[in-house]
């Protein structure tokens, strides 16, 4: 057993006693596993805190212990410097006062975390700080609940042991303690490392040893009393930009009611770093009761001219009930600097980053909605769903309330979508997507692809323009496809279709249409292509013939049945992924006269039969001119680009 050194008293804070002359109020030094294992053992806990000089070896499996520690030490989070956030935390729920505060400063090689609130004496130093998962922590009240902070700290130390340590000093206001932990060799206030822990120093030493733990010293001082905790971690890669920008990355968001951060003396959780916006903070309907819904105004929040808000006294008491399950959004504002953008939070706390979005986008989870063991992602779940839920409502109320044009809400459905496929998991997202349809995009309208877009505007007419919603992202597309009509369904209701055919028998059956012998030469096997003719259907007779024939663009087909119809496009042809399509109300498949009804059926149709784009140019520039004599010649089989006869 490695040596311990007492000062007398129980070290909790109950009973007074004077350092020992010469140890400098030194209590303990050795492996920081050893430590953990005094904070196991009872005897030897009870022991260490009044005082005693030398201790019993306690009965702790050495070996387990060291591979729990380990695991903990060098457990992966989504980002390296999270752990600095598990230091705000402890911090957070231990500051107290009117307006807690928790003070960062950060220097290059070194973060200092700081609170004025509640310190430890000896026994909680051994029995929760150093005991993973050993937590007094409230569940829906204190930010940490996991008990293992300040052991993912000590993971700054598996990439450059020689220029880690981490001092942490606390107090209650009786007593002061001052813990120590460096790798072997000790730093230098700090004797040899015993010698009953040769094979420590040897994998201490030896730095591609996994086996950190056993690796780390640590010394126990009783100090001058003082309170509240200061904890400092020194090491090479802790470079003061990057953690900047990390921390205001990451706690901008974190509610001021808990405490206000200050980082090397700025605030960053008081609204300065976000311009514009609404926040908003909404009473979730409990789990197992009705969907996640605002479930009265008394959480509403008063945006300000800056788009910072504050609660009101009946949120905020609504909030100190514990139970009920609140949540804030901030929709619609931007960053102020490069580094923030759209997230999940967890009590105020990053877990998620969504970099995919333009617009900010922050949602702040209810306590009630746990962590996953990495600390990095929340756990899907009924109050997880019904916040998801209340923050799509909550866009629907934004559309509602903010009277723009079609754009604006085609915006926001494509933002609404992007959040829950890369945000929110995809949570709640079936339960209100109808909803967010009728009030985002309106009666009628389908999803296409944005390669599909000018090949339909060209097929259908620019006035079909209005019923597409083509969304810009791929996670918009995947969210937004079992919920909305696709391009058959916009087929399907805008056009009268005739059964399909080859297009060789098409062409033997309508030799009226003098524009299909150039499509029956293009094609590379008329005899297995399948086509089908296809017009504009009948709009609703409003207003009569009269009233009909004045909807008919100038230019229309005056063949008969065209009045009352919507006029064709200016591509004849358009591919599916079954057949292909060719308009018989459309110029050129009717009469084509001139150069441009011969491109149009030419570029039309090759584009549809899946020619490439380059091969059609090239086709264009070095193939026959395109005019009415050329187009006739060919023979059935004979094309000039793409494919074979």
């Amino acid at each position: 057993m490695h040596a311990h050194y007492g000062a007398g008293g129980d070290g909790g804070g109950g009973r007074r006693a004077a350092p020992l002359q010469g140890d400098a109020g030194l209590y303990f030094l050795g492996s920081l596993h050893e430590l953990v294992a005094v904070g196991l053992h009872r005897p030897a806990l009870e022991a260490l805190c009044a005082g005693q000089r030398d201790l019993a070896e306690p009965p702790i499996d050495r070996a387990y212990l060291l591979k729990v520690l380990d695991e903990e030490i060098s457990r992966q989070f989504g980002h390296p410097l999270r752990p600095l956030i598990e230091l705000v935390l402890n911090a957070a729920d231990a500051a107290r006062g009117p307006q807690p505060l928790v003070d960062v400063a950060v220097t290059d090689g070194r973060v200092d975390v700081c609170d004025t609130g509640v310190g430890m004496g000896l026994r909680a130093i051994l029995s929760r700080l150093l005991i993973p998962f050993a937590t007094d922590k409230r569940p829906g009240i204190d930010l940490g609940r996991f008990g293992v902070g300040f052991f993912s700290v000590l993971g700054f130390g598996l990439s450059d042991p020689e220029s880690f340590s981490l001092h942490l000093t606390t107090g209650d206001g009786i007593e002061g303690w001052a813990i120590r932990v460096v790798p072997w060799p000790g730093a230098g206030d700090e004797p040899d490392p015993p010698a009953s822990a040769p094979e420590e120093v040897g994998r201490a030493r030896g730095r591609a040893s996994p086996e950190l733990a056993a690796a780390l010293m640590c010394s126990v001082r009783r100090i001058a009393p003082l309170l509240g905790t200061r904890v400092r971690v020194t090491s090479a890669l802790l470079e003061a930009s990057a953690v900047r920008a990390y921390l205001r990355d990451a706690l901008h968001f974190f509610p001021a009611s808990r405490a206000l951060v200050l980082l090397d003396g700025a605030a960053v959780n008081d609204g300065r770093l976000i311009s514009g916006g609404q926040l908003v903070q909404e009473t979730i309907a409990p789990a197992g009761g009705a969907r996640g819904r605002a479930a009265s105004p008394a959480g509403e929040a008063r945006t300000t001219a800056a788009g910072e808000a504050r609660t009101t006294a009946a949120g905020e008491a609504a909030e100190a009930q514990g139970p009920a399950l609140l949540a804030r959004f901030h929709i619609g504002g931007r960053g102020l600097l490069p580094s923030i953008s759209a997230a999940t939070f967890h009590a105020g706390v990053k877990v998620d980053a969504c970099l995919a979005l333009a617009e900010l986008a922050l949602i702040d989870f209810p306590a009630a909605v746990e962590l996953t063991e990495g600390r990095d992602a929340l756990k899907v779940g009924p109050e997880f769903t019904a916040a998801a839920t209340a923050f799509y409502r909550r866009l629907i109320q934004l559309a509602a309330a903010s009277g723009e044009g079609r754009r604006t809400r085609d915006r926001l459905a494509e933002m609404a979508a992007q959040i829950s496929a890369l945000m929110l998991q995809s949570a709640g997202w079936d339960e209100v997507a109808r909803d967010l349809a009728r009030a985002l995009l309106g009666p009628g309208r389908c999803m296409v692809t944005p390669e599909r877009r000018e090949a339909l505007l060209g097929f259908l007419g620019p006035s079909v323009a209005e019923r597409l919603f083509v969304p810009e992202s791929f996670w918009a597309e995947r969210e937004w496809q079992p919920h909305l009509p696709g391009e058959r369904e916009l087929l399907e209701d805008e056009l009268e279709l005739d059964p399909a055919e080859t297009l060789s028998a098409l062409a033997r059956r309508r030799g009226d249409l003098a524009g299909l012998p150039l499509l029956l030469a293009r094609a590379a096997n008329p005899h297995t292509t399948l086509v089908a003719l296809c017009r504009s259907r009948l709009l609703p007779d409003r207003g009569g013939a009269g009233a009909a024939a004045s909807r008919r663009a100038p230019g229309a087909p005056t063949f008969p049945g065209a009045a009352g119809r919507r006029p064709p496009g200016p591509l004849p042809c358009l591919g599916t992924r079954r057949l292909l399509l060719i308009r018989d109300d459309s110029p050129a498949v009717r009469r084509p006269s001139g150069w441009s009804d011969w491109y149009a059926l030419r570029a039309a149709f090759d584009r549809a039969s899946g020619v490439r784009e380059a091969d059609l140019e090239r086709d264009l520039i070095v193939g026959e001119p395109v005019d009415g004599a050329a187009c006739a010649a060919p023979r059935p089989g004979e094309r000039t680009s793409g494919g074979e006869p």
